[in-house]
């Protein structure tokens, strides 16, 4: 296993490094290039062929709302004197202004007035938010008085000046002069806007752009216009704008192109794309002004990545420091107490690299990142493919005992594989899968309460040492990432919710630990579901103390994730009492055979009637309301099922079990590894416009540095337990310690004794006491979070 790993591992980063070079070899120091903001405005494509939704060339767009929109307006990064855009132009430019003016007031009527200046205001203001003059030749007053910044008190300085001509040239070539008048307009044009960016010429407008003259469906064109609107025409007049660098949405062009069944008369395209044309227009002027360059990250497109911060710059620093320590380590004579030993160190530089990495894919322009987007095809796909390689490792285990090691390993296998694509096809808005997803999150709880509930039964150990090690293992890799990434501790949603169940499975088992081996259990079970019930549903958890050390959780979102998956835990430790304290006597029973029998056409039926129910709903929030009732019906079928047989029990899926060895890792890393954009946006390691081969190479590079992650997180834990690691790659800390499993051996007594960390470090033998340690930790984290917020 460790063979296959290192491989895995150092193929991901060879390919890491190539596609690194590759990044780098087409980076550009110019930040409107690094930045996204000329691909916004030049390139980018539909992601299907049925829906809107524009992916400009390597950035995520915002998707505009009206506060948005009275940001990017009324910023006082602004300097112009109006807080409105101006429209200058013919009907297409027209269409434009209609997308933007329904942004502002969605009862704008877009057929009200033809050939005419139309104004909309802000809601309950008197200011202008828009203002359209038609004029199809730019020759009129108005645009005179803009393109030279002869503004006055009838006309303020707009923020935004969009200007566009072109089809009336060609409709009425006679009247307006045909191409030749059109080129003196844009000849005009750009010396105008030359003019305006010297030192002490009068401004235009914070952000000047030209629409493109929008191509043709000649199919659907009238008559009249099909002999006028030459498409080679067109398609002339565009490139000699843009080679006249004149600032043209060459983008927009692009859209019309690929969608020919959003326009019905050939010339004028539907509100929805027009809608879009506009989002594209609203980042490329807005984004910079608007948008917290902080996390969670909002956009991609057009945005100036904030600078490393002082925690960056030290954790960077001690990764290096980890370095040099592991290079001097094979020439000093006696190593220092205070120096961890060389396999720790490697360890420790996997890690910080690693999470440096992170920082580099998700917290800089050097790697494109593009929009999720729901595929059905695709994510069905992924699925079968996934299952292909499950089946196709199937092997034989060691033991058939129920939910054995090897079963729960591939049980949290599949389901993080099928977690990845749910978030990387941005299914979550699909209700008929969210719902499964969400008995998932239930599945892993359950193996949580039934896991440590076993482990305390049968080793009676409420000690410190693997509570301890537990929650380390849990916790290391997610705060550590929030520091690194700017984000908070609970973005990484199942590292505090797994540990908050531990301590509660603890506790309870704890508490009067004698009962957990009588029918008193089985209260001691009801009084801490209760509790946790009256805790949650009343708002008791101690927010306000955490708001005064200075820790910002959201205490909404923590009562949500916390109550919707409230009972399951609790199921799973009363399976795991069933099994334990009744298990010897039900296998002797004489109705078990039958029970045995009748279960399996039971469970399929609860799956069946489960779906039904969550297929059913009208929304996902509607079952939301129902999960916390219904989740341990599909769990304990699925577990049923499962352990059939002894075939079943005894086998398992390698593919499967692998990916559950580092769970964890893969959850919490692909936020900024497999993902991006803080879940947002997938990475793109590769070219943004070969997606299904980005996805292969990022999912490879993805699962190597997990491994490699998984076993750094082991590492660390053994660490700062006072262990020094090995070579041999780190194990979870099991959940539970069966007899059943004796012969398995455990990680915690695989670790050969070090000093404790603290203890080199200040060489007091005070600090051997886990407790203090446990004080110690704490009170760094609160000072880490207050300096570093």
């Amino acid at each position: 296993m460790l063979k296959e790993r290192v491989t895995v591992t150092t193929a991901a980063v060879a390919v890491l490094a190539v596609a690194t070079l590759y990044a780098l070899a087409r980076f550009s120091g110019s930040s409107r290039v690094h930045n996204h903001c000329q691909a916004l405005q030049r390139s980018g494509w539909w992601v299907d062929n049925s829906s809107l939704v524009w992916q400009p060339q390597g950035c995520t767009q915002l998707q505009y709302a009206y506060d948005d929109v009275v940001r990017c307006m009324k910023s006082p990064r602004t300097t112009s004197v109006g807080q409105y855009a101006l429209f200058i132009g013919d009907s297409t430019v027209r269409d434009k202004f209609f997308a933007w003016a329904r942004l502002v007031d969605v009862d704008v009527d877009g057929d009200a007035k033809v050939h005419s200046d139309i104004t909309v205001r802000w809601p309950g203001e008197a200011g202008i938010a828009a203002l359209f003059v038609w004029d199809p030749y730019l020759k009129g007053e108005v645009a005179q008085q803009v393109l030279h910044g002869a503004y006055n008190e009838t006309l303020e300085q707009p923020r935004l000046v969009l200007l566009g001509a072109g089809a009336w040239h060609l409709r009425y070539a006679n009247e307006s002069g045909g191409i030749v008048n059109w080129r003196r307009t844009m000849d005009g044009v750009v010396q105008r806007l030359a003019e305006s960016r010297r030192d002490g010429a009068a401004p235009i407008a914070d952000h000047v752009y030209l629409s493109p003259v929008a191509p043709v469906v000649p199919d659907k064109l009238s008559p009249e216009r099909l002999a006028t609107l030459d498409p080679a025409a067109i398609t002339w007049m565009n490139a000699y704008m843009q080679a006249a660098e004149l600032p043209v949405f060459s983008s927009w062009t692009d859209m019309a192109r690929a969608r020919p069944l959003e326009t019905t008369d050939g010339l004028h395209y539907s509100a929805g794309l027009e809608r879009a044309a506009v989002n594209v227009l609203l980042n490329r002027v807005c984004n910079r002004d608007t948008i917290d360059p902080h996390p969670p990250m909002r956009t991609t497109c057009c945005f100036e990545y904030p600078a490393p911060g002082s925690f960056v710059r030290w954790y960077a620093a001690a990764t290096l420091t980890a370095l040099a320590l592991l290079v001097a380590h094979s020439r000093w004579a006696t190593i220092p107490r205070i120096v961890p030993s060389a396999a720790t160190l490697r360890q420790l530089l996997v890690f910080g690299g690693i999470l440096l990495i992170m920082f580099v894919c998700d917290r800089t322009p050097l790697f494109e990142k593009l929009h999720k987007h729901y595929i059905a095809w695709v994510f069905t796909a992924m699925l079968a493919l996934a299952t292909v390689g499950g089946a196709a490792t199937w092997s034989a285990d060691k033991s058939e005992a129920f939910l054995g090691r090897a079963q729960t390993d591939e049980w949290k296998g599949w389901m993080q594989i099928v977690i990845l694509a749910y978030h990387a096809m941005n299914a979550s808005g699909v209700s008929g899968i969210y719902n499964p997803v969400r008995v998932l999150v239930a599945m892993y709880l359950f193996m949580t309460g039934y896991g440590h509930c076993c482990f305390f039964y049968a080793k009676r150990d409420y000690g410190l040492q693997r509570l301890t090690a537990v929650l380390l293992r849990t916790n290391v890799l997610a705060i550590a990432l929030a520091y690194v990434m700017g984000t908070s501790y609970m973005d990484y949603y199942f590292a505090p919710l797994s540990s908050a169940w531990v301590l509660i499975v603890w506790a309870t088992m704890r508490v009067a630990p004698a009962a957990n081996y009588t029918h008193l259990a089985w209260a001691k079970l009801a009084a801490s579901a209760v509790i946790m019930c009256l805790i949650n549903g009343l708002h008791l958890w101690p927010f306000a103390l955490l708001e005064r050390l200075g820790v910002m959780w959201s205490a909404r979102e923590w009562e949500f994730r916390f109550g919707t998956d409230i009972y399951i835990v609790y199921v799973g430790m009363a399976v795991a009492l069933v099994r334990l304290q009744y298990g010897s006597q039900l296998l002797v029973h004489p109705r078990w055979p039958q029970l045995v029998r009748w279960s399996v056409p039971a469970s399929i039926l609860g799956l069946v009637l489960y779906f039904y129910f969550e297929l059913t709903r009208a929304s996902k929030f509607e079952y939301n309301k129902w999960h916390p009732y219904v989740s341990p019906l599909p769990v304990l079928c699925f577990i049923v099922l499962r352990n059939a047989n002894a075939y079943l029990r005894s086998h398992s899926s390698a593919m499967f079990r692998a990916a559950g060895l580092i769970s964890l890792e893969l959850f919490i890393a692909q936020f900024h590894l497999f993902l991006a954009a803080d879940t947002k946006a997938i990475l793109v390691l590769v070219d943004s416009r070969l997606w299904f081969v980005n996805f292969g190479v990022t999912a490879f590079v993805f699962v190597g540095l997990c491994q490699a992650l998984g076993s750094a997180s082991g590492t660390i834990t053994a660490w700062l337990m006072a262990k020094v690691s090995v070579d041999a790659p780190a194990v979870d800390i099991p959940m539970s310690e069966l007899p059943v499993a004796a012969d398995r051996p455990r990680a915690l007594d695989r670790l050969a004794s070090d000093p404790p960390l603290l203890a080199r470090m200040a060489s007091l033998p005070i600090f051997d006491s886990l407790a203090l340690r446990w004080v110690i930790g704490l009170f760094a984290l609160v000072l880490l979070n207050n300096y570093y917020d």
